[in-house]
């Protein structure tokens, strides 16, 4: 199998080294989210960092620190959630993946686990391709990064982010979390956000088990259903990223 390693434990000749032998970058985009009772706060920076070791474990390379901070999406109201400053989300992202493509990698993969980072790698990813026209940038989502090769539909903490969760970090997934009886005390200064700023697919009911949820109800995952749509982005990323790398 092709060597791969945390970019931040590496000695500068370690990385030399290993960029010589397999030129791939892989970057989780996460976030700090509200992600139901039942999934951690980091799930979709978790989600992202463990389809990138999957994917590393075929192709090799090295595996980034997770980018933690970004934004869009209608949870900035949620306790425990959050959201940066969209330019300097842009910057950070952009510059990034300018000075990694300029150490040498020749395969860039932008693994976002916040669907709302779409918006951000559209407005991104062209340049950098203009820019590195030789190199192979990947980026999106799971539901995104394959283009039409697999078809994956997202939510928010429900059934689909569950199953996720389930293939990906099954003891960080608690069902059991999903009980009723909160009160308004979960909300930042206790008090809920008004009828103008909730979205009408999101449950706002911090008393319902499936509160900050959109999409079919979590009850329904399970880890079989999530490494199905899993094993399927790894595949296609693996072959295509291979495929590059033995024929130029």
């Amino acid at each position: 199998m092709p060597p791969w390693k945390r970019y931040e434990e590496l000695r500068p000749d370690e990385l030399e080294t290993l960029i010589a032998q397999s030129p791939v970058a892989h970057w989780p985009l996460g976030l700090l989210e509200h992600h139901g009772w039942h999934l951690p706060i980091g799930f979709d920076g978790l989600k992202a960092d463990r389809t990138c070791q999957r994917l590393a474990q075929r192709t090799g390379g090295v595996l980034l620190p997770v980018m933690w901070w970004g934004g869009g999406g209608g949870h900035d109201i949620f306790k425990w959630t959050h959201y940066q400053n969209e330019a300097a989300i842009t910057t950070m992202l952009a510059e990034t993946s300018r000075q990694l493509l300029s150490y040498g990698f020749r395969v860039l993969v932008l693994m976002a686990g916040h669907y709302p980072w779409q918006g951000f790698l559209d407005a991104v990813v062209p340049t950098l391709r203009d820019e590195f026209p030789d190199a192979l940038i990947l980026a999106g989502t799971e539901a995104t990064i394959c283009g039409d090769a697999v078809d994956i539909q997202g939510d928010h903490a429900a059934r689909e982010e569950t199953s996720f969760g389930m293939a990906l970090f099954p003891e960080l997934v608690a069902l059991d979390a999903l009980t009723t009886g909160r009160d308004d005390s979960v909300w930042p200064g206790s008090q809920p956000p008004p009828a103008d700023r909730r979205h009408p697919k999101v449950e706002f009911d911090p008393s319902a088990p499936l509160f900050a949820q959109m999409g079919e109800d979590a009850r329904k995952a399970s880890a079989e259903h999530g490494e199905k749509g899993i094993a399927q982005v790894v595949d296609h990323l693996s072959r295509t990223i291979n495929d590059y790398l033995n024929n130029p």
